[in-house]
């Protein structure tokens, strides 16, 4: 998901038109009010956030670097010090030559999908084998977590084999310290 945050019209449609160009598979979201910008950021949960500078002090950089959500400031005009200078991807310069415009957005788009590709092997666990990753935590039997959820034993330990091999973690106080850091769990409900 790609998160357009301009306030101009033109210069929002435009930026959404040449990204939609370079990758038709990646939804697309725009926004011209500051004011939604968090309830956005939110429900969206984007992997790129193309902003305007004009939003820039209303978004915590700090927060969106724990999110693993790529930003890339949209200034209107490119100073003159930096006329020779392609490589800053972190920065659209909205009268740039057509040329670094797609190159820096081609860029922008792959190195987010990195993340998202990477973010997602990391945590490729079921909303499922989450629950019952939760139960084993809190130090559950497979007939409890069974019973608990409405599913059979059978089913717990086969959810249980496909955690630990997901997951590469074998026993139990290794899966609650992981569940522990991927905020399934809380420390104190343990």
């Amino acid at each position: 998901m790609i998160l357009i945050a301009i306030e101009n019209i033109l210069q929002r449609k435009g930026l959404e038109a040449l990204i939609h160009e370079q990758d038709a598979q990646s939804k697309i979201h725009s926004i011209g009010k500051v004011n939604k910008l968090d309830e956005l950021l939110e429900k969206l949960k984007p992997s790129l956030i193309y902003i305007h500078s004009a939003f820039i002090q209303n978004l915590s950089i700090i927060s969106m670097n724990e999110r693993e959500v790529r930003v890339v400031r949209v200034v209107d005009n490119k100073p003159e010090v930096f006329s020779n200078d392609n490589s800053m991807f972190n920065i659209l310069f909205l009268d740039d030559e057509e040329q670094h415009l797609v190159k820096n957005i081609k860029r922008n788009i792959a190195l987010s999908q990195k993340q998202e590709r990477q973010n997602k092997t990391e945590s490729d666990l079921s909303e499922r084998e989450q629950d019952i990753l939760r139960e084993i935590a809190l130090g559950k039997t497979n007939k409890e977590i069974a019973d608990n959820l409405f599913i059979s034993a059978h089913t717990v330990i086969t959810h249980r084999k496909n955690i630990t091999r997901k997951l590469g973690i074998k026993s139990v106080s290794g899966l609650t310290v992981y569940a522990i850091l991927n905020k399934i769990i809380q420390m104190d409900e343990i």
